[in-house]
């Protein structure tokens, strides 16, 4: 992931909690990004994953742990840049409307990773 700022200022011992939360779990690799970009930061989980926490059903109903990671990963991006990782006001609406409840439904079903 590329974050808009220099190498310099984000150190492998002083990243933001969502990832501090992982300790020795995740092997992480920072560097400069192509072009004078900011930095690129890298993070995976460290030793083998089963092939049952990768599958498809798992990744639907939420059990594949690299969605934690991606989640946390853009958790710490927002702090680095901004200081604050920003949420959705709640509710959104006063009162349910079919869009609605079809955006929530695949909301819910994009694994976590809030990608459609």
């Amino acid at each position: 992931m590329t974050i808009n700022r220099a190498p310099r200022d984000i150190q492998p011992e002083k990243l933001p909690s969502p990832l501090r939360e992982y300790g020795d779990r995740i092997e992480t690799r920072i560097t400069p990004a192509p072009g004078d970009r900011g930095t690129e930061l890298a993070v995976r989980l460290k030793g083998p994953q089963p092939d049952a926490a990768r599958s498809l059903p798992a990744r639907l109903a939420g059990r594949d742990q690299r969605q934690d990671l991606r989640r946390a990963l853009r958790e710490a991006k927002a702090l680095l840049e901004t200081g604050e990782v920003m949420r959705p006001d709640t509710p959104p609406t006063t009162r349910e409307t079919p869009g609605g409840k079809l955006a929530g439904l695949l909301s819910r079903r994009a694994g976590g990773e809030r990608v459609l």
